[in-house]
């Protein structure tokens, strides 16, 4: 594998666990009890253990679809999150402050 791909690869590999479970939840979510949202939550948990005993993902629409924003969502934090970071020099002063100079 190049290098180049290797580097955008890896990093986004964790991403796709995210969406394997984030399909598995939406899964959950769509054949609970309940028409309301409330009563689809609470009744996710009677379906969480049988989404997950089957480790092959479904084909409906509504699980790619929260699978997908879920992962994409995270991933755009964790971007967000990156680019903020302020970039402290090693060794060196930090700002226009100047100590014995």
């Amino acid at each position: 594998m190049s290098s180049k791909i290797q580097k955008y690869l890896l990093p986004n590999v964790p991403y796709l666990f995210i969406l394997w479970v984030a399909l598995k939840l939406g899964m959950a979510y769509r054949i609970a009890d309940g028409t309301d949202i409330g009563a689809k939550i609470v009744g996710m948990s009677d379906t969480i253990a049988p989404t997950f005993q089957n480790a092959a993902p479904g084909l409906n629409g509504f699980d790619w679809l929260f699978g997908i924003t879920c992962a994409c969502l995270l991933r755009l934090a964790v971007y967000f999150k990156a680019k903020n970071v302020k970039k402290f020099r090693r060794d060196e002063e930090y700002g226009s402050a100047r100590w014995g100079a």
